[in-house]
């Protein structure tokens, strides 16, 4: 349920449950402008502008661009060299302008944006948080309401937080790369340094940013709908899931990018750029930005993007290998002979309270109680003379949740 409040002095929405409290900004282009868990905030925020007074413009000072931090909704592709891309930001009605809010979703509430006469958009979207998990589900309308037919991504941008200590990677952005990229690499450098120390690839085929307060954007060509951010000091994961279309159209070739603000320099609009060495005047975040297929909208029509966020807890100073619909895996499930023993390991942050159950043979073994705030670390010895053979056959994780109903196969081996 909505409930009207204030965050940072700007009138707000917000939505909560067991775990989770989404805050909205409608005053300030309909985004959310912080996710939190347990008291743990994820997004970026400009706390300094609870001092900003909007005027008809809609901008800052002489014009200049607004970045309140959180995750806001544009239209793509980014450019500022024909009419069929949108130069900003800053923009004074998508990425500023004064959205309304309503409970007239299905489920959730809806954010809509005035019509902006430059794209043709009227941009609207629905977040429906669950009731028993950290997930956020969200659906974008882009709506052409001119005369004629545009052309556009829906571009959901998301700040991340990176202050504080960034020595060991603390933070980090982790995506897979996709099998049959067009990219040599896997991903393509758009911005900053092309040797940058902030990207490699791991063995497990993702790419990895780590985060050393270096100005860079990447983009890949993923297939894999999930993408992840990570702060390996406290295990906190946000996870972004979303749809890929193969075979069609995406902005610059890319369904996933991911900007890091920090010193450097970049080029843009024939200019060399400089971006400053001091965190008060270039605040430390992390960006992970999705892009639909671009999509021709007739007069009247729309064309919706739907993804998903969610947060969990992983053990501490571990990383992300992967992510499926029950969990976010940090360490692989592995079985191991040890004399007369099996030993059983893996580490996971769940999106639901409940429990894992471990069967080797099809007979549970072990279980234990799972939340989102805190990281599972299994570690299980079984004597194999209480297994049905001299070796495991088969071994799996199940999620089930308090009440002893399945919810999903976290990995067998």
């Amino acid at each position: 349920m909505l409930k009207r409040t204030e965050y940072n002095g700007w009138a707000a929405g917000q939505l909560e449950n067991r775990w989770l409290r989404i805050h909205v900004l409608p005053m300030l282009g309909g985004r959310i402008i912080q996710l939190e868990m347990n008291g743990y905030e994820y997004f970026y925020v400009d706390h300094s502008l609870s001092e900003i007074k909007l005027d008809s413009s809609r901008l800052g000072k002489n014009g200049a661009w607004l970045n309140a931090g959180g995750e806001k909704i544009w239209p793509a592709p980014q450019g500022w060299s024909s009419d069929d891309q949108w130069p900003g930001p800053p923009d004074p009605v998508i990425d500023s302008g004064e959205y309304t809010l309503d409970e007239s979703g299905i489920s959730g509430i809806v954010l809509t944006s005035p019509f902006d006469p430059y794209t043709g958009l009227q941009i609207s979207r629905e977040i429906s948080l669950s009731e028993t998990t950290t997930e956020a589900a969200i659906n974008v309308t882009f709506s052409n309401k001119s005369k004629k037919a545009v052309k556009w991504s829906v571009w959901p941008v998301c700040q991340l937080n990176a202050a504080g200590n960034i020595n060991a990677d603390r933070y980090q952005i982790i995506c897979p790369v996709n099998p049959e990229s067009i990219f040599c690499d896997g991903f393509t450098v758009m911005h900053g340094l092309s040797n940058s120390p902030q990207y490699r690839i791991t063995d497990h085929s993702n790419l990895v940013v780590s985060y050393k307060y270096l100005v860079g954007k990447v983009g890949l060509d993923t297939d894999s709908g999930w993408a992840a951010y990570l702060d390996k000091e406290t295990g906190k994961t946000f996870i972004l899931r979303f749809s890929y279309c193969a075979g069609k159209k995406y902005p610059e070739n890319t369904s996933f990018q991911v900007w890091t603000s920090g010193r450097g320099l970049t080029w843009s609009r024939g200019i060399i750029k400089e971006h400053s060495n001091d965190p008060s005047l270039n605040p430390p975040y992390m960006e992970m930005e999705l892009l639909s297929p671009l999509e021709e909208i007739e007069p009247g029509n729309s064309f919706n993007f739907k993804y998903t966020m969610a947060a969990s807890t992983i053990p501490e100073n571990s990383g992300i290998l992967s992510v499926n619909s029950c969990c976010v895996i940090a360490d692989h499930l592995k079985a191991e002979a040890l004399n007369d023993k099996i030993s059983v390991t893996g580490k996971y942050g769940v999106f639901t309270e409940g429990k894992i159950k471990l069967f080797i043979n099809d007979l549970c073994r072990y279980e234990m109680d799972v939340m989102p705030l805190k990281g599972v670390s299994l570690s299980v010895c079984i004597d194999k003379e209480n297994l049905l053979c001299n070796e495991a056959c088969g071994i799996k994780l199940v999620l089930y949740d308090k009440a002893d109903r399945f919810l999903g196969l976290i990995e067998n081996i």
